[in-house]
């Protein structure tokens, strides 16, 4: 063979092994759309046992279950490209094994989510844990399970011996797996700490003790106002126990005139059983006599159904009610808090001059560092910057104890954020 053909001989093989490289990598488009179908299916299951009042243990909620399962697919396909690629043609039993072990598991798994019923009851500080470790693994199998089945339903075959990722390649994969829902879940967590603290300064018990259940759920080691979760939830169910039986009681006196429907209505609320609450209140806001604390508590939870157009009708219909009736102390703050849900109410529905006099009202019966801090709040948002630093100066000074902090740190963001930082600056902020 001369020189010609041995160089011709050569290329040809090097043609048809860069073909076979190129036929080598993994077609993932099949294990992709998989692991999707199966994150979006477990995302609605989630919302679904949440819609039904369950806890959906272990992920608690739709975004972590579809962040565990997404963040976990690249792994998956990894392993499961290295059993198909690998292990199916170095040892066909236990590749048979494998896929067998893995799809007892995953249907195990699904028929358990199935037929189990989420309660509401306490958990123990194993169940939190046990949670934590459950998330990935759960992640991991039902991801591999679904990408195996693909595999053998689409024939999606790979060559022996093509499929070796680096090491760099499982670093990756595994940091992805395990590192980023983590950091997504304590973002998360923070964010529920924080409503938590918004519930339980508004009285919703109800609604505290849900958030802080799931804050257990996700991070055992977590705190709520500087003690354990878990210390927090069982205060929470000791006292929404309480109110159950007291409402228990309630329930069973034969007469109900708007005073004791009130009150009912108010636990109810107290519970976060917002609808329950607006049945027993409603007959008697539609009659023209209605007391100003029906129309107030309406407001009140309209407003946490963030329905604000009901929401500030019946904080002014409030208002009319509290005018009518002789001065008091109990009357003087009535209309004060009537002004305030008014003054949210518009503020959330734009209409910032309205909600502007509202705040402003409120101010001149009530000139309190309370009053005072809620406007500067309010003129933050509006981006009216002297009027922000003015009332933020009167809530610190009034109670630096309370607003010192707070109100260095709405400066600040006044500083950093608006366009009038300079302003601020210039006439001595801080």
């Amino acid at each position: 063979m001369n020189p010609r053909q041995i160089e011709s001989q050569n290329q040809k093989t090097n043609s048809t092994s860069d073909l076979v490289k190129f036929n080598s990598v993994p077609d993932r488009t099949v294990p992709l759309v998989a692991g999707l179908f199966i994150a979006s299916l477990a995302g609605w299951w989630v919302q679904s046992i949440r819609n039904a009042g369950g806890l959906s243990l272990p992920y608690a909620r739709a975004d972590i279950i579809i962040v565990n399962f997404l963040c976990m697919l690249p792994l998956a396909i990894v392993v499961s490209e290295w059993i198909q690629g690998g292990l199916k043609h170095h040892s066909l039993g236990l590749y048979k094994v494998v896929n067998l072990v893995a799809l007892v598991g995953a249907v195990c798994i699904l028929a358990f989510v199935f037929s189990s019923s989420q309660t509401s009851g306490t958990l123990s500080g194993y169940d939190a844990w046990e949670s934590f470790l459950l998330r990935p693994v759960l992640a991991f199998w039902l991801n591999l399970s679904l990408l195996l089945i693909a595999g053998m339903l689409f024939r999606t075959e790979i060559l022996q011996g093509t499929v070796h990722p680096g090491k760099l390649v499982w670093i990756t994969v595994c940091l992805t797996a395990l590192l980023v829902p983590v950091l997504y879940i304590q973002s998360r967590v923070d964010e529920m700490v924080t409503q938590v603290d918004e519930y339980l300064g508004s009285g919703r018990l109800g609604d505290a003790r849900q958030l802080v259940r799931e804050v257990c759920i996700l991070s055992p080691w977590g705190k709520i106002g500087g003690q354990p979760a878990g210390d927090v939830a069982r205060d929470l169910d000791h006292d929404c126990f309480g109110i159950k039986q007291s409402l228990a009681v309630m329930n069973q006196q034969a007469a109900h005139n708007e005073e004791s429907t009130y009150h009912r209505a108010r636990l109810l609320a107290i519970l976060g059983e917002d609808s329950a609450a607006t049945d027993l209140l409603q007959p008697w806001y539609e009659q023209s006599t209605a007391s100003p604390l029906t129309s107030q508590l309406l407001g009140n939870i309209y407003q946490q159904q963030h329905d604000w157009e009901d929401s500030q009708q019946a904080y002014r219909r409030a208002l009319q009610a509290w005018k009518k009736l002789p001065v008091s102390e109990q009357q003087q703050a009535g209309i004060v808090a009537s002004w305030k849900g008014i003054a949210f109410a518009e503020r959330k529905r734009g209409n910032y001059e309205a909600a502007e006099a509202a705040y402003l009202s409120a101010l001149s019966l009530a000139p309190t560092a309370d009053q005072h801090f809620l406007l500067a709040q309010f003129y933050e948002d509006t981006q009216q910057t002297a009027k922000a630093r003015e009332h933020a100066h009167q809530a610190m000074a009034l109670n630096a104890n309370r607003y010192g902090q707070s109100g260095q740190k709405l400066m600040t963001s006044l500083q950093q954020q608006h366009f009038g930082c300079l302003q601020v600056w210039r006439d001595g902020g801080f």
